[in-house]
This record gives structure tokens, C-alpha cells and sequence, in this order.
């Protein structure tokens, strides 16, 4: 088992559940974000990582490709509801474009844990 690895996915999981936790929070008015406040995929803690040595530690996992589209899809979205004008995101369609955020940010978490559940088993 990679203890080192584990521990990365783990900080992943934490990083997109507080994204998760922080745009609900700005959909409805109790925190303040902008564009400037979210890296893209690349730029993320996560996505250091993956680009440093993450790919090279998960080249032999079958979902690493899968893991790759989901976090840039996150990310993709996270910049579309911030840059969202506050009329739209109260609306049914705003509400909706989070609710699919909030869908694809835990397929994302959900498989960063049976990455790390499969990295566990060895």
C-alpha cells in the first residue's frame, strides 16, 4: 500500500467536499466568490499534483483517466456558477446547474474513494 498516495486522494476528497460545501454557500448568499477565486483543474492543489507526479503514481489504475475528465469537469463547473449573475442562480435553472454540480462533484469524490479503497487492497 502507498501510504503517501492514500493521503493524497484523501486531500482531494477534503479540497472538493469544501467546494461543494463553499459554492452551496454562495448560491445562497452566505459566502462571496469571484472568477479569481477558483483555479482551474490545472492550477488547484489537486491538480499540482496530478500534473507533478499524481499521473505517474495513478498510471496503472483503470479510472485514472475517468478521474482526470470528472475533476476538470468540476472545476469547469464551479467557474460557470461563480461567474453566474445572481438572478439566474435563484432560479429554477440556477438551482438545477447546482444540483448538477453537486451530482458531479460526488461521482468526482466518489471515485477518488474507490481509488483509494483499490490502492488500500493493493
Amino acid at each position: 500500500m502507498n501510504i503517501m498516495l492514500t493521503m493524497d486522494l484523501q486531500a482531494a476528497t477534503i479540497a472538493h467536499l469544501s467546494w461543494k460545501s463553499k459554492l452551496t454557500d454562495f448560491f445562497y448568499g452566505v459566502e462571496k466568490l469571484t472568477a479569481a477565486d477558483v483555479p482551474d483543474h490545472n492550477n488547484c492543489d489537486f491538480g499540482k499534483w496530478l500534473n507533478s507526479r499524481g499521473r505517474q503514481d495513478l498510471s496503472s489504475h483503470p479510472d485514472a483517466g475517468k478521474m482526470d475528465a470528472l475533476h476538470k469537469d468540476v472545476h469547469e463547473a464551479i467557474r460557470m456558477l461563480v461567474s453566474m449573475p445572481e438572478e439566474k442562480r435563484t432560479s429554477p435553472e440556477g438551482k438545477q446547474a447546482l444540483q448538477s454540480f453537486k451530482d458531479k462533484c460526488d461521482q468526482f469524490i466518489n471515485l477518488l474513494e474507490s481509488m483509494e479503497r483499490d490502492i488500500k487492497r493493493g
